[in-house]
């Protein structure tokens, strides 16, 4: 932990709240059979193939930030589940198609749930005002980081 003037460093924050959110999350979708990332894969699917866009693993690695082995990983654990079917594209062998499945649609308004929490949590006892101020901080944090 760096100190300045008797404060730990923002990155001791930054890597305090990652963790701790990980590990809340993980806590509550537990129930779901899923876990944190695979929460969040799924919900990247979801949106993506509700807006037409054909997914291919470079596409979640990229959308993710993850690994290709992650991202198949995460998705072999989410097929084995039943929240989704993947299958060859009929015009090319090559692509693969991702559906989600009932199961994974019916499961998403709880997760939604458990995410809006974790973000209630995170901004409890802020003013409207300070939550917009972090927000931007961090979004300029995030892109400081790109």
């Amino acid at each position: 932990m760096h100190k300045d003037r008797g404060k730990p460093s923002a990155d001791f924050y930054i890597r305090g709240i990652a963790h701790r959110l990980r590990y809340l999350n993980d806590q509550k979708l537990a129930e779901y059979e899923i876990t944190n990332q695979q929460a969040r894969l799924l919900g990247a699917i979801r949106r993506s193939v509700y807006e037409g866009v054909n997914i291919s693993r470079k596409f979640l690695q990229e959308r993710m930030e993850l690994s290709g082995p992650s991202v198949t990983s995460l998705l072999n654990g989410l097929e084995k589940n039943g929240f989704i079917i993947r299958y060859t594209d009929s015009e090319d062998g090559r692509a693969m198609k991702i559906q989600v499945t009932d199961k994974g649609d019916r499961i998403m308004e709880g997760l939604d749930k458990v995410f809006k929490d974790s973000e209630k949590q995170i901004m409890e006892g802020m003013s409207e005002e300070e939550r917009t101020l972090f927000i931007n901080l961090l979004e300029k944090s995030y892109n400081n980081m790109q």
